[in-house]
């Protein structure tokens, strides 16, 4: 069997070749650039010391390095062969295995990724097309929880600013940054402003099922509390642009979700509470299920295993969850949590069960995201939809 290890970087790549006794083939290692003729030199010279060798079983080792390995990884694919994305955490241990003395080259790294190849041939997990796809739902879901965080602190700021210029505004609205309530203030940015404001105008501006009217709204704005000056109005307007213009970003992001999960068949959304978001949250954050042993080997990835805490003749009295793992996944699973206890039947059985011991809402919670786990640990091992208990 030939082992490829290959160092990654931005503008090139360093390449050693070896065989299972770690014998290398060249003495240097290759340097291929990062471009279609350092790719095509690349495959042309695993396929000479495959045809010297005539041994044409090839298994490629390289590190995840954000993003400059993925061109390189898919015309790999491409070429059929296997290969293995390495966590750069594994191949900085196993170098510790060879040398004691802290050197680091691009050829010692690409020979380190050889021999870990190597030495876990047993174990060699391919990275392929699915792969791909999780990652790629990853990266979707990862930037629209970027920019939903981004508009949770934009909200933030109009509901300061509101306080300080009009407070009764707040209570108005069960939604402060609705549409019809960001119209509002968009165009007037003042309670002053709301005040003089034409009736009909601003009864234009009230959609859907929102109940207040023009007029009570003006009424509000003539006895308001609040005072405002050109500062805060241009920090109000600043902030409504942003979050109109992130509410289009995000729904970009879902739309593409959606038709990217729509173009698999995803046993997930087989499981209640668990939509399109949601779905490619999980599957970008887990990737390959055979990562994981078990469904504890996943609560553990999530940050939601239990920390105990003893020194001495001293032991903690209450037990937290480590947090030491993807917040996206741990995040995802509340939320699903949330809902899936009032929709299921056996969840919402296990949620009282634990209330009726005296569970706290957010302890409960933190079992039912456990049991969630197991089911979508089983869903994705067996690669068959969630059946839901009957009554």
């Amino acid at each position: 069997m030939i082992f490829v290890g290959i160092d990654v970087a931005s503008d090139k790549h360093d390449v050693m070749i070896m065989n299972n006794s770690h014998k290398q083939f060249q003495k240097n290692s290759l340097r291929i650039a990062n471009n279609s003729l350092g790719f095509k030199k690349l495959h042309e010279t695993i396929q000479n010391v495959c045809g010297a060798n005539q041994d044409y079983t090839v298994r490629i080792g390289l590190e995840s390095t954000g993003f400059f390995h993925i061109n390189l990884v898919n015309f790999l694919l491409e070429k059929n062969y296997d290969i293995m994305v390495i966590n750069p955490l594994l191949t900085k241990s196993d170098k510790k295995r060879y040398s004691v003395r802290p050197q680091k080259t691009d050829k010692i790294d690409a020979i380190a990724l050889c021999k870990y190849v190597s030495d876990t041939n047993l174990v060699f997990i391919p990275y392929t097309r699915q792969s791909y796809h999780n990652e790629l739902l990853k990266s979707l879901s990862r930037n629209r929880f970027s920019l939903v965080e981004r508009r949770t602190r934009e909200k933030l700021t109009v509901f300061r600013i509101v306080t300080l210029i009009f407070p009764e505004y707040i209570k108005l609205f069960s939604n402060l940054c609705s549409v019809s309530s960001l119209n509002i203030l968009a165009k007037y940015l003042s309670a002053d402003k709301i005040a003089k404001a034409h009736t009909d105008t601003l009864k234009s501006l009230i959609h859907g099922k929102c109940q207040i009217t023009a007029e009570q709204i003006k009424e509000a704005a003539k006895n308001t509390i609040g005072s405002s000056n050109e500062a805060y109005e241009l920090e109000l307007k600043h902030a409504i642009e942003n979050i109109n213009a992130l509410n289009n970003q995000i729904a970009d992001y879902d739309n593409l979700i959606k038709k990217t999960i729509k173009e698999s068949n995803i046993k997930l959304l087989s499981i209640p509470g668990i939509s399109y978001i949601t779905a490619a949250t999980i599957l970008g954050e887990i990737g390959d299920i055979s990562r994981f042993k078990s469904p504890d080997s996943i609560i553990s990835y999530a940050g939601l295993d239990l920390i105990v805490y003893e020194s001495g003749k001293y032991k903690s009295s209450g037990l937290h969850i480590s947090k030491k793992g993807s917040r996206y996944l741990r995040h995802t699973l509340f939320q699903v949590a949330k809902i899936i206890w009032q929709c299921d039947k056996q969840f919402n059985e296990y949620y009282t069960k634990k209330k009726n011991e005296g569970k706290p809402f957010l302890t409960i919670m933190g079992h039912i995201q456990k049991k969630l786990v197991r089911v979508i640990y089983s869903v994705l091992k067996n690669d068959k939809d969630y059946v839901v208990p009957q009554n």
